[in-house]
Parts: C-alpha cells; structure tokens; sequence
C-alpha cells in the first residue's frame, strides 16, 4: 500500500514537491522517491511512498519504468502472479507493479484493466505518445483525487497533497452536502475545482485537457439459478476472494467486530491457514454498543489469537484532532474513530488486515431497504390531497422525524423517501440549519445524491435500486474512505475480500426474490451457519455505532456547546441552540451535531 502524488506544469519547486509527498508518508513508510520528467515541453513530477507488502526488495521501489511507462500506483494486484505465468515474460522482480508495467506494455488499458483482481489507484504515464491516465479501481477501495486549473495539473491519494494554492476555496455545495449525508458525494471534494476520480473510471490527460470514461459497469441482466446454487457459488467466489488476498510477504490479520461479514471473512480465512490468525476488534464500555462479546466468542470458536480494545470517551477527544488531520476534509461517519483505534493496535501486531465491508450492499443488509419499501407502498395507496395535508402537518409537528418526513410524503418518489430514510439531514432541511439565503445561493435543487444517470427508478425492482444507491455512493464515499484513512494513518493495508468484483458482479446479477429467500442477507447466513453455530450468529444487528447520543449529553457537552458558538454567519446559531436544549431533554440530533463538529 502507498500514496501516489504528481504535479504537471507547476510552480512548486522540486523541494516544495517533496514536502507535500512527505505530508502522505504515513501511506507508505518504507520508501519515498520522486522523479522528473518531460511532458509536452514541461516538467511533470511523480511521487511516491511505499508501504512494502509484496517483494520488500528495494527493486520494487516506484516510480518503476519500461521502456514506453513510467508508474506510481497503490493498491495490489491479488493476480499478478497468474498473469505472469500467463503471459511468459521475463521478470526483475516479484512486485505487481512490474507485472502492471508488462500488461500496460502488451495491452491497452481496458484489457489490461479487465485482466485485475485487486484494488488500485494508479497513474501511468506514457512517455512516447505523451499522456498521462489516472485509474481507480472498480468499486473505489483506494482513493485517487485531481485538479487542472490555470494550465496546472495535479492529482494525490489524499488532499493534503496538494499545494495550498490549488486549495483555494472551499466548495459551499460540498459544506451542505456533507451536512446531509455526512460527506460530500459523487465526484466532489470540499474544494472548488479539486475532484475525486469516480470508482471504476480512468482520466486521461493529455498536457491541454482531461477526458474521463467508465470501463467497469455492474450488470444490469439477472441470471436465472437456484437458491442452493447461489449459496454454494458465493461461498467458492469468498474463498476464491480469501485466498487471493492472503498473498503477502507480511503476516496478515483479520478485523472480526462478530457480525455476518466479518465473521465469514476471519472463520474461511482461519480455514486457509495452517496456524492461528490473528482477529481484532473494538469495544465499547456500553453495552448497547458493544459487541466485542460476540467476537470474543466467534473468535474462541474458530481458534484464532484474538486481541480486544474498549473505546472510551478519552479515545474520542484524543482522536478528533488526528481524524481531521488524516480524513483533510469534514468526514460525519463517527465509527472512524474506532476505526482508527482498531487500526492502530492491529498494525501494532500485523501489516495487512481483511475486512469484512461490502455485505449489507451486496446481499441488502440494510434496514432502510425495507423500511422505504414498506412506506413507499403505503404512502402510495393515499391520494395526492390528504397527503399535502399530511406534509403540511409534519412541517408544524416540531417533530423531526415527522418534519424530515414532509417533503417526499407530498413530493412522493422512490428517490425522495429513501433519502429520508438514508442520510442525516436533508437538503431541503438545510434553512433551518443554515441561513436561508446561503442555501439558496449554494444549493438550488434538493436531490439526493445526484445518481440519476446510473440509477433508474423507473425498474420494478426497488431493492436492486437502494443498494446500487448505496453502492456507487455510501459504500466508496463513506465506508470505504473511513477504513482507507484509518488503517493508513498507521501504515496498516486494509482489504476487503467481499468487494472482489467477481463477487460483486455475481451478486448484482442475482434476482431480489433469490437474495431474500430466507430474509435480508440469508445467503451470508447460510454458509456462515456452517461454520459457526448459529446461536453465535443471530442477534440483532448493531453496526459499528458510537454512542455519542449519551457522550453529547456528559462529557462531550460542553465541547459541542462551545463549537455551536464559534460557527461562522453561514449557521443559524439561534436554531442550533434550540436542537442543543432539546437534545439535553431526550431528543437526539447527534448526527447533526456530529457533522458540526468536523467543521
């Protein structure tokens, strides 16, 4: 695992470059090298630090070049070793960046593209018909962001590398979008003309302009297969999936919070070894939170060495300062602190460690699928005037699930009900939180995460759509930048062996009656069950929440009573004040609050 960095047509001198790598070596710790080159008669520079993982060897080090590219990429490619065998060519060293460089050489990019199993952010330059690709991967495990302003082209693994004069302006429609969904989505960034590379999509630069296309779709047709067929060939693609990623020339542990997914994933790994895996997880010293038990638990059962750390509320302040550090812009999931102290005590054991992200997108694990489903259909069966009564009822309930509630009970679409149901606080909310005429100059249409070009709400098939929703967007913006910050603040890779794209491709084509034969996720819980005894498995799910309900109301109060008061004229403090009162009497807007406190 690394961070990659490169800047075209700058102004940075050579030494200002390297500063801003050295802020993105906790990506990579083991090496650092930039080098120049002549791109379109200017100076382009490629940056790279390195986390060793496969051939320690210094050989490896990138930028790596043949004789037609250059590369900086992080990631790994899981098959990088089929491919040489495949292809039969001739070798320097073990790394899969060499075995990228052979395959960009042989093929163009989306051959080559289609042959990876792996997760990968890569920039390649061309150095004969001068381009310069940025690629992420298909489903957005590693973060890849880029600019072009004033002639200048720049891009970065994380924000923090860029030249603060690239950071001019923050966006005000990042500001409020990330106030309704706890991040900015799609391909924005909290600054204006900084962008992210879309999950499964490459850009090309050709010294003038920039030119992005998709190469990796989910397929739209389902396939006709039986429920036993299903769970058999989904549990041969997991293991498929396990095995590629235990190739390391690192010890590899296994992150097990005792749900579904990654008791799967550390229970098939356990399988795969001869001796005992490592397993962590994260506690909480309340027990509505707590599920460190139930890995305890798995973990005895499958034999492996577990390790266990309860989260406190110190944990919380100590951290907050790291997590804006390393997150570089307003980040509202609040589970990354755990994460980042999950992350932390497992690289004090191991390198790499599987992580068991992907399943409730896959195989709708959500409870918000079925709640919008179940509203949709009721609400639909009432005529359009009682329901303007009823909005109009909800808006003066001073109720706010009532009040969130009002718009897409009058404005009645699929799309608007399962925004309610799935972000914090919705765009057409926002006058409250925020002066009315901030909204109105920064935001004009309250859309839900501007997914109308990959999502067809028109399909009969509503729970393909939620998850797909949830899948372009929650699942690369929110869970997957949450593990990719946390585990490399501490130089930990972090994988995740339920987002290898055969199994995604697979779960996408299966019809919604073949995923909920037996309920939400029964195809997980099926070949789980053969594994773990079930009485160890079903329990109500619980996610990886914080309790900061409670933590606003002791010791985080004052802190968040404070932040209230040092927001800026864009807030309507005297509104903010009010949620404050009544959040200390029962209420609970600690989501809100939450997101105020990463500003």
């Amino acid at each position: 695992m690394c961070s990659i960095l490169g800047y075209y047509n700058t102004k940075n001198s050579f030494q200002e470059i390297k500063d801003l790598n050295i802020t993105l070596s906790h990506r990579g710790p083991d090496n650092s090298e930039i080098k120049k080159y002549r791109f379109k008669n200017r100076e382009l520079f490629l940056a790279h630090n390195r986390l060793a993982i496969q051939d320690l060897d210094a050989k490896a080090n990138q930028p790596m070049e043949s004789g037609r590219f250059s590369i900086i990429f992080n990631g790994e490619i899981y098959n990088h070793l089929e491919l040489r065998k495949k292809f039969n060519i001739s070798w320097q060293t073990h790394s899969d960046t060499e075995t990228l460089l052979a395959l960009f050489e042989k093929f163009d990019i989306e051959e080559t593209l289609s042959m990876l199993i792996g997760m990968f952010a890569i920039a390649l330059f061309d150095k004969v018909k001068q381009k310069l690709y940025l690629i992420r991967d298909r489903v957005g495990i590693k973060p890849l962001y880029w600019t072009h302003q004033n002639g200048e082209f720049a891009f970065a693994s994380e924000l923090k590398g860029f030249a603060p004069h690239l950071k001019k302006e923050l966006s005000n429609k990042a500001l409020i979008q990330f106030m309704s969904f706890g991040y900015a989505p799609a391909d924005n960034s909290y600054y204006k003309n900084i962008y992210k590379l879309e999950a499964g999509h490459y850009l090309i630069f050709n010294g003038n302009g920039v030119y992005k296309k998709r190469y990796w779709h989910l397929p739209k047709k389902k396939i006709d297969i039986s429920y036993k067929d299903t769970v058999e060939e989904t549990e041969r693609l997991i293991r498929s999936s396990i095995k590629y990623r235990l190739l390391s020339d690192v010890e590899v542990g296994s992150f097990l919070s005792g749900g579904i997914d990654s008791s799967i994933v550390s229970s098939m790994m356990q399988q795969s070894s001869s001796k005992k895996i490592k397993t962590f997880t994260i506690g909480f010293e309340d027990k509505k939170y707590n599920e460190a038990t139930f890995a305890k638990n798995i973990a005895n059962h499958i034999g492996s060495d577990h390790y266990e750390y309860i989260f406190k509320v110190d944990d919380v302040i100590s951290l907050m300062d790291s997590m804006d550090r390393y997150y570089d812009e307003p980040f509202g999931d609040a589970s990354a602190l755990p994460t980042m102290l999950l992350s932390k005590f497992t690289k004090e054991k191991v390198t790499v460690a599987l992580s068991g992200d992907g399943g409730d997108e896959l195989f709708l694990g959500y409870d918000r699928y079925f709640f919008t489903y179940k509203y949709y259909n009721l609400l639909k069966q009432i005529p359009q005037l009682p329901r303007d009564i009823l909005s109009s009822l909800c808006k003066v309930s001073n109720i706010d699930k009532l009040e969130k509630m009002a718009y897409p009970i009058k404005n009645l679409t699929k799309e608007n009900l399962y925004s309610v149901i799935a972000s914090y606080t919705k765009p057409w909310n926002m006058e409250s939180i925020f002066n009315p005429e901030f909204v109105k100059e920064s935001f004009s249409k309250p859309s839900y995460l501007e997914f109308q070009e990959i999502i067809d709400f028109n399909q009969i098939d509503t729970f393909d759509n939620y998850s797909k929703i949830d899948f372009y967007r929650y699942l690369p913006d929110d869970i997957l930048t949450k593990v990719d910050r946390a585990s490399m603040r501490y130089s930990l890779e972090a994988r995740v062996p339920l987002l290898d794209h055969r199994l995604v491709e697979f779960a996408y084509s299966l019809p919604t009656e073949i995923k909920l034969k037996k309920g939400a996720k029964s195809i997980l819980k099926d070949i789980l069950y053969k594994q773990v005894p079930r009485e160890l498995i079903d329990r109500p799910k619980m996610g990886f929440a914080v309790p900061l309900k409670e933590w606003f109301r002791g010791e985080m109060r004052d802190i968040l009573a404070d932040k209230i008061e040092s927001l800026d004229s864009r807030f309507n403090k005297d509104y903010l004040r009010i949620l404050f009162s009544e959040h200390q009497k029962g209420k609970n807007y600690e989501s809100i609050f939450w997101n105020l406190m990463r500003l």
